[in-house]
């Protein structure tokens, strides 16, 4: 009897401590989940107030707003691990197990950092500035302490490693005032080559979002007749001229009854 009565004492004292632990173990969870919820909402309530204000750098604002964000993660977690009675020596003495996993994560995680400091130090592109890296094209939304990320045309979400951007070439597409519209087309009808030019550099003149003289000129191939047009244009009015001067040239295609064999190139580039 006195021996039941001791083991249920027992099995009342672990249940016990059970609880106390689960209940520190509910309340760090609880204070780490709502620290870093309060901070996510007011780094991105800071961000909205700070980009785009005048004398302030887009990247500047993301980069360092996204580090104070992952600091006061981190100290949160560390706090949330002391009210679970979790010490930091059973951490570290769990984490020398794990050493080299964990050396190769820092490995990459301390690239991405640095990345995004020269990235930060450099400026080669600002937030909202259109950019080409690697096989991507778009539109810079942030740049976090780890991560870049841009927006493509088709509004699909990129987020590369910071390291990955600065290995390779950054073409901005935003930052030169100024830029060269080419485009190059087949035609199957030689013999109204020279009224099709004439037409073309009419409506390339008349468009005053074009800066220079344009050139247009003719190609004799075995496709037909290639013709190319250059032309320099602001960088902000490039993509509706693009467009417009298209459809222009479409509908004078139609009416001179000339068929357009195939794009054969179009290519925009950037001008010191």
């Amino acid at each position: 009897m006195f021996g039941e009565l001791n083991l249920s004492e027992e099995v009342l004292k672990l249940l016990n401590q059970i609880a106390v632990k689960g209940a520190y173990i509910f309340i760090a969870i609880a204070f780490f989940i709502v620290i870093q919820r309060i901070t996510a909402s007011l780094i991105n309530s800071s961000k909205q107030k700070l980009e785009g204000r005048p004398g302030i750098s887009g990247i500047s604002v993301s980069f360092w707003l996204s580090f104070l964000y992952y600091v006061i993660v981190i100290v949160a977690f560390l706090g949330a691990l002391r009210i679970a009675g979790i010490s930091y020596t059973s951490i570290l003495a769990g984490v020398s197990i794990t050493g080299l996993i964990v050396g190769l994560a820092t490995q990459n995680i301390l690239s991405n950092l640095f990345a995004g400091m020269m990235i930060l130090a450099q400026k080669p592109f600002d937030i909202g500035d259109s950019v080409t890296v690697g096989n991507y094209t778009g539109t810079v939304k942030a740049i976090n302490v780890l991560t870049t990320t841009i927006e493509t045309l088709e509004r699909l979400e990129i987020t590369m490693p910071n390291k990955m951007v600065v290995d390779g070439a950054i073409v901005n597409n935003t930052k030169s005032p100024t830029r060269m519209w080419n485009f190059s087309f087949y035609v199957d009808c030689w013999e109204k080559y020279p009224d099709i030019k004439a037409h073309i550099v009419d409506i390339l003149k008349a468009d005053e979002r074009v800066l220079e003289d344009p050139i247009v000129f003719g190609e004799l191939t075995e496709k037909g007749v290639r013709i190319t047009m250059r032309a320099i244009v602001e960088t902000s009015q490039l993509v509706a001229m693009s467009r417009e001067t298209q459809d222009h040239i479409i509908d004078l295609l139609a009416e001179m009854g000339c068929k357009p064999l195939g794009v054969t190139e179009i290519t925009i580039q950037g001008l010191e």
